[in-house]
């Protein structure tokens, strides 16, 4: 088995060395710009690649048994493209722009399953979505909050930067698509804004951001239906300045970042029937033990664990297959929480009572 990480960031970085430490028996290289960094194992290697280049990503592709996508947003709808010319299935974390389930019909017609949005949130989260949906019949209303920020609140902005400050530009300025008593509509970002307690971390804010992408589509039946970001109280109010002046990416940069960066991250999944529901939850926070942040545990090791079952179960039947519609296959389901579980990223689901206002 010849798996290829493309991208060897933040993310890239903790999947390759993950899949390399849990399938021995597979060959995992990673590709980027640069030679990336990564951990002395003898079936985990690395190569550069000029992902401009189509004819030799075609040809890397071709070369190996499944491909794991790890790219910048930007490049992500690309490389699924890519991977379906290839006839290669793909597992991607990528936050792209674009619609993946636009290319469902070509995975399908090439015989290729295409796993978009396969990271925290969009990804896990749609896998809870969706596990709850087929055990219990489609809900009436899901509320997704989930966050990553400094675990110091002090800090400025109280955030610490673990992932693309390009991509968190887009999160900050994509309207978000919601769902309203059954109708798909857009609101602007940092809408919606309210402070909220969450298990375990304490007083936090919540606005409106794009987290829900495939989900309004899979799930059109589901009544009531949001994804929020969550940050320390008072973020909101000191960023939107920042990105009225062009100023956010500098300012980030110069105080969000941090060696070793202790980070947070918060999750929680609310799904309801009517009345009664169930919520999940999550806290990660950075492990001095393995140096990873909380974002690349949450993120990275979800798209590993989904890459392995795909390298030892296979993704069968083709096509773009978000994870709310993996989650039909009870035993992938499993799978993913269990191998989570036994890196340390545990999920609680308790019941949930009826909300009292809209989602």
């Amino acid at each position: 088995m010849k798996i290829l990480v493309l991208g060897g960031g933040a993310q890239g970085r903790v999947i390759g060395s993950d899949l390399a430490r849990s399938l021995p028996d597979a060959d995992v290289r990673v590709a980027d710009l640069r030679l990336p960094k990564l951990p002395a194992l003898p079936n985990l290697s690395a190569l550069e690649i000029d992902f401009d280049d189509a004819t030799a990503t075609a040809r890397l592709l071709h070369e190996h048994d499944i491909a794991v996508g790890a790219l910048p947003a930007r490049l992500g709808f690309g490389l699924m493209r890519a991977a379906i010319d290839a006839r290669r299935h793909l597992v991607d974390v990528s936050f792209a722009a674009e619609d993946p389930l636009e290319l469902d019909a070509a995975a399908r017609a090439a015989g290729v399953t295409i796993v978009p949005d396969c990271g925290l949130a969009p990804g896990l989260s749609n896998l809870i979505v969706g596990r709850a949906a087929t055990a219990r019949g489609m809900p009436s209303e899901v509320e997704i909050m989930v966050g990553g920020v400094a675990q110091d609140p002090s800090r400025p902005y109280g955030y610490v930067v673990t992932w693309s400050l390009d991509d968190l530009i887009e999160e900050y300025t994509r309207p978000a698509r919601i769902v309203r008593e059954g109708q798909a509509t857009t609101v602007p970002v940092f809408s919606g804004l309210e402070r909220v307690q969450v298990q375990g971390v304490g007083e936090m804010e919540a606005f409106y951001s794009d987290g829900l992408r495939s989900l309004i589509q899979t799930l059109p039946e589901v009544r009531e239906m949001g994804e929020k970001t969550l940050r320390w109280p008072g973020h909101a109010a000191a960023v939107r300045p920042l990105l009225d002046s062009n100023r956010l990416l500098d300012e980030f940069r110069r105080h969000c970042t941090a060696q070793p960066p202790h980070d947070l991250v918060a999750f929680v999944v609310r799904v309801r029937w009517n009345g009664k529901g169930e919520e999940t939850t999550m806290v990660e926070r950075y492990d001095p033990a393995t140096g990873l942040t909380a974002m690349s545990r949450t993120t990275a090791l979800t798209t590993s664990v989904v890459a392995q079952y795909a390298a030892r179960r296979g993704l069968a039947p083709p096509g773009v297959r978000p994870l709310e519609r993996m989650a039909a296959d009870e035993a992938f389901g499993r799978f993913v929480v269990d191998a989570l579980a036994e890196r340390g990223v545990r999920l609680s689901t308790v019941p949930l009572g009826p909300r009292t206002k809209p989602a």
